[in-house]
């Protein structure tokens, strides 16, 4: 198959876009199902897994491959809910071409307003299909609105609706300027001329659409400013020149109630979105350096990204690749250039949905899967070692949510670890870390479904029960005034005692200076032999903390004066007693608790803002500043990090889940003090039940 006959499209939309729908009508449409699938039943083509059967939602991305007329289209269907963002962003990076659903009922979502700024981050041409037009009060007019005032781009349909609502019959296509109706299974008939109410607006909206076509041609610009009529080709190639520029976005039309535009939306995706005979190519840099290298599609080096691993209890894992150059073929070793080693290659699968088939090789433009290479994970690239290449791994957002997680059964600990890390592997937005100050094992990630689809996995896929709770916080201890004190260290049980006198100072240092020890004993009044254990003494009590068993930060440590015994001396002996003078004094430096703040950046539409506004003022969070972005609202805040472990459902409820947010670490700042009493009792209480 020629280059310029293949497609690689991320298929996005916001939640309940009716994405998954519009998926099973094009595969009905096409012939490749003898029914379509309902995702109210779980029986969709797509949505295979227990998770998303029992959600009635797409989780993971997947591959759907359509073959119309001698074309290949490869679809990667993302999740549209904003937990698994991880997965649109991996897909957007490898495509070629973006297809954008939108709910012709909803207006611009937050949701998709993240999706839209990823395709600019990464110059990805786009096309929106108007979903769901037989709907209630919905109208294309209505929808186009809604996009130019969330997007500063034209937006220029293709085609416009024939009927309204329940009565959309068709669609009327601007280039051919023909009329279309389609049959049961969504498949366009003869073309007619288009109806006589429509005429006006038909011949309006063409006008534009030619317009656009011609501006990226001169000669097709003369020949349309001297008024003569362009030929179809004419006008597709220009339009194509102008959305692989981005000049404008194509808007199409559909509805899958109806079955009206489903074969045009997919001939339309072919016409219209670029092949990667449009394309550069790989770009990428030369290993060890920041030299950019560029392979064009035609060349003969091998350049395939793994832009998605799934791992599977059964099946084992599997590595997704998109393939830019050269030829991918089994039995082959190639080079990683993140490993810097070679790696040997297997069968090479083609991926339908759930179902898999191998096939002898992969070219520019396939997308395809690897078995059984547990070394490879994604932002990884395959190339030639005579042409060696590093594709720049996909960027992904920064985790906002934390759980806790704790084994039921302690023998079964080590391997709820290594269970979630085989999660994570096809997941690189959710991580695991062991908090060394708590102990525990903390899960990250972008949100609480994410979290709670994770915890299912455990027990469903690796038949493991474990409990998630909030983490402790990562609290601080410092002191605001300097003092002095003394503590003296005796015990005399009979036979050799323990004795050691310590004298410290310890002052406040500005945040984030650290922690300083200095020795100021002059005469010898601690033998030098143990000044070590003094230090040590005080990096331990630092670590213990004095207040709530926090660490001890921005504190300067002086130890000026003390006495020992010739016999009864030891090193042990000065440790303790330095812990023990360290918390005295501590105490009448007014200590105070210290927490983190977070960077909280906030996007939720205007009518939720006042909201908002007043549920962070609830949890003691400043608000930085504002910013809009059409009808959304950009909130930039800083909170307390124990205020935001439980804020993705904060949102979601204040927001009726048309929020979304961002979060990263700003500084320590001190705590109030009923919220410190409420900590260190807390504190005490534990103590007491582990003493008990």
């Amino acid at each position: 198959m020629e280059l310029k006959d293949k497609f690689t499209v991320a298929l996005t939309a916001h939640h309940a876009a009716g994405k998954t729908s519009l998926v099973e009508a094009m595969l009905y449409s096409l012939g490749n199902l003898d029914r379509m699938g309902r995702v109210e039943d779980g029986n969709t083509f797509g949505d295979y897994t227990d998770e998303e059967k029992n959600r009635r939602m797409t989780l993971y991305s997947k591959m759907i491959v359509l073959r119309p007329k001698g074309r290949q289209i490869n679809l990667i269907d993302t999740p549209g809910f904003s937990d698994f963002i991880g997965d649109l962003a991996a897909a957007i990076r490898v495509a070629d071409g973006m297809l954008l659903v939108l709910n012709a009922n909803n207006n611009v979502e937050v949701e998709t307003e993240r999706i839209w700024e990823y395709a600019d981050e990464y110059k990805l041409p786009r096309m929106v299909v108007v979903n769901q037009l037989d709907k209630e009060r919905t109208s294309l007019e209505r929808s186009l609105e809604a996009l130019s005032q969330a997007f500063q781009i034209p937006f220029v349909p293709l085609q416009l609706p024939i009927g309204t609502q329940g009565n959309l019959s068709g669609i009327i296509d601007l280039v051919k300027m023909k009329a279309f109706y389609f049959d049961a299974r969504g498949k366009a008939g003869k073309a007619e001329e288009v109806p006589a109410e429509y005429a006006e607006a038909a011949a309006a909206a063409r006008e534009t659409l030619v317009d656009r076509a011609a501006e990226f041609d001169e000669s097709v610009m003369e020949k349309f400013l001297e008024g003569q009529e362009l030929s179809r080709e004419e006008i597709i190639a220009g339009l194509r020149g102008g959305i692989a520029a981005r000049t404008f976005v194509p808007v199409v039309c559909a509805s899958v109630a109806k079955m009206v535009g489903i074969s045009t939306l997919i001939d339309a995706i072919g016409d219209f979105l670029p092949s990667p005979a449009d394309t550069r190519g790989a770009v990428g840099v030369k290993p060890g350096t920041e030299d950019e290298v560029v392979l064009p599609p035609t060349s003969d080096a091998l350049c395939a990204y793994v832009f998605k691993a799934t791992v599977d209890p059964f099946a084992g894992k599997l590595a997704y690749l998109r393939v830019y150059s050269g030829a991918l073929l089994p039995e082959h070793t190639y080079l990683n250039t993140r490993k810097g080693s070679s790696t040997r290659i297997h069968a090479i699968l083609e991926v339908n949905g759930r179902n898999t088939k191998s096939v002898q090789s992969a070219g520019p433009g396939d997308v395809v899967a690897l078995a059984k290479l547990d070394d490879l994970v994604a932002g990884d690239t395959l190339c030639d070692d005579k042409n060696p290449i590093a594709i720049p791994p996909t960027r992904y957002p920064n985790p906002v949510i934390q759980m806790a997680v704790h084994s039921k059964n302690k023998d079964d600990e080590d391997k709820i670890s290594q269970a979630l890390t085989r999660i994570i592997e096809g997941d690189p937005t959710l991580n695991i870390r062991r908090d060394p100050e708590t102990k525990e094992m903390v899960l990250v990630g972008m949100g609480e479904l994410q979290i709670n689809v994770a915890q299912e996995r455990l027990k469903n896929e690796f038949k493991l029960d474990a409990e998630f709770t909030i983490p402790r916080v990562p609290y601080r201890e410092t002191i605001t005034v300097s003092s002095e004190g003394s503590y003296r260290h005796k015990k005399q049980t009979g036979g050799r005692g323990q004795f050691a006198e310590v004298h410290l100072r310890l002052a406040p240092k500005a945040r984030g200076e650290g922690n300083e020890f200095l020795n100021e004993v002059v005469g010898g009044s601690v033998p030098t032999r143990f000044i070590p254990a003094v230090e040590k003494g005080v990096h331990e009590a630092q670590s213990r903390g004095f207040l709530a068993g926090y660490p001890v930060v921005d504190v300067a440590c002086t130890v000026f004066d003390g006495k020992d015994h010739p016999v009864d001396s030891s090193e042990m002996a000065f440790k303790l007693a330095t812990i023990n003078c360290f918390k005295e004094v501590a105490s009448k430096c007014r200590p105070v608790l210290l927490e983190p703040i977070m960077n909280v950046e906030i996007r939720v539409p205007d009518e939720y803002m006042g909201d908002i506004m007043g549920d962070l003022n609830t949890k003691r969070g400043r608000v930085m500043g504002m910013d809009s972005q059409g009808r959304t609202q950009i909130i930039r805040a800083q909170v307390p990090l124990a205020e935001m472990y439980r804020y993705s459902v904060d949102l979601r409820s204040i927001a009726r889940g048309r929020g979304s947010y961002d979060m990263t670490f700003s500084h320590y700042d001190v705590v109030p003090p009923d919220v410190t009493q409420k900590v260190v009792e807390q504190y005490k209480q534990v103590g007491v039940t582990e003493e008990e």
